[in-house]
């Protein structure tokens, strides 16, 4: 008798043959394979089974008597109870080849995404290295061309006036430009110095300074600037202001120096989970999807803000299209989300 995985339970009737009191029989079955001792059945002529397990058995049942002879020989009947196809050893194998091959993929997947990140880390690396290099520059020239030539011209004034000491006016006029040279060597000194680090940061604090650096970058500039910001003074650690400083002042200057824009606008808004800075232009925009070599060129700044943004553990999004603007947005999460 064979069952199908479709049929839960099955019932197997069974008789004995006797002429004297055959109501009186007894009987006792067992399904060899799943049962280990006999089942006494009294007088029932049914067995009844659920969900045997996927195999093959025996079913033997003996009989007895009214005067309690049993008949050891008794019936038996072969039983097989068909698996459901996933119990199946050719489903079971062909599981394991999906189960392999989907964690391989999954595997060679992942391993190209270390790759590909390795890569964009290295490439970022590469770019934020010649970024500081271009910064190392930028400052050897100032003070070479600025600091540099301006102590260069005191020494010589100097030494001219000490070659014409018994020329009165001659020194007053060495004098006079050494003065002169000298004030001029200072405040290019200031410049060097806050350029490295805004004194201002420490004396009015972030929200100050920050107006009092876009005013002096946009004054000049021609463009129309329009300003709105929060008091965000406190909001940051004294390290993370000079990181938010710095990306507020590369974004400005970017504007001046690229965007060629008529009218720019400035938010920064803080409330008690996060502080939000966005600023746009209407100016020519560009393509933020272009390849690296296009943008080599004015690629630094990005890769400044980037980098910046990412130490403060912000989100950084720009939007451009070329001749349609540029929006930068970040949002930097409070650690705590409470300030």
């Amino acid at each position: 008798m064979t069952i199908e995985p479709s049929q839960d339970n099955f019932e197997i009737s069974y008789t004995a043959l006797s002429f004297i009191n055959s109501e009186n029989l007894r009987f006792k079955y067992k399904l060899e394979g799943l049962d280990n001792d006999w089942i006494d059945a009294g007088t029932r002529r049914l067995a009844y089974f659920s969900h045997v397990p996927p195999g093959k058995y025996t079913f033997r049942v003996i009989a007895a008597n009214s005067d309690n002879i049993w008949n050891e020989q008794g019936a038996t009947l072969e039983i097989v109870v068909l698996p459901p196809f996933y119990r199946t050893w050719w489903f079971v194998t062909l599981a394991v080849l999906v189960i392999g091959a989907v964690a391989f993929l999954l595997f060679q997947r992942r391993v190209a995404q270390i790759r590909l990140k390795h890569a964009e880390v290295l490439a970022f690396s590469r770019r934020l290295i010649d970024s500081q290099e271009q910064e190392r520059k930028r400052f050897a020239a100032e003070m070479h061309d600025g600091l540099g030539q301006s102590l260069v011209i005191i020494k010589n004034r100097a030494s001219l006036s000490l070659k014409q000491s018994d020329k009165k006016e001659a020194m007053i006029d060495h004098l006079e430009n050494i003065s002169a040279t000298a004030s001029h060597a200072i405040h290019e000194a200031k410049e060097i110095a806050f350029n490295l680090r805004p004194h201002l940061l420490d004396r009015l604090g972030l929200t100050k300074t920050v107006e009092s650096m876009l005013d002096k970058v946009f004054s000049a500039s021609g463009i129309e600037f329009e300003a709105e910001i929060d008091s965000i003074d406190g909001a940051l650690e004294k390290d993370s202001e000079i990181l938010l400083y710095r990306i507020v002042q590369e974004c400005a200057n970017n504007i001046v120096k690229h965007s060629q824009a008529q009218k720019a606008v400035l938010r920064m808004e803080r409330d008690e989970e996060n502080l939000t800075f966005k600023i746009s232009d209407n100016g020519r925009g560009f393509d933020p999807s272009a390849s690296e070599n296009d943008l080599s060129k004015r690629s630094f700044g990005l890769v400044g803000i980037a980098e910046r943004t990412r130490l403060l553990g912000g989100k950084l999004h720009i939007e451009s299209k070329p001749g349609k603007g540029t929006n930068i947005s970040i949002i930097i999460d409070f650690p705590d989300k409470r300030i």
